[in-house]
């Protein structure tokens, strides 16, 4: 079960990073406005908000064990 949601964590912040990239961030776009914060801004808040929730998930149940662990 940890491998799955693994896999489907990395396909998630993968697929985040390739959306944003090539279609969020691709315009300089101000409109429209959350709180009067310009739309290019508020998103990349979103985006790494995302990612770095995805990541703490990630390493709470990151699939491999040390092997040094006792």
């Amino acid at each position: 079960m940890k491998l799955k949601i693994w896999k489907l964590l990395v396909l998630f912040v993968s697929a985040l990073c390739i959306i944003s990239f090539l279609f969020i961030f691709r315009e300089n776009k101000a409109v429209p406005e959350l709180f009067g914060i310009p739309f290019i801004f508020w998103s990349g808040f979103l985006v790494t908000f995302l990612v770095v929730v995805s990541t703490y998930i990630a390493s709470r149940i990151f699939p491999f064990e040390d092997p040094k662990k006792p």
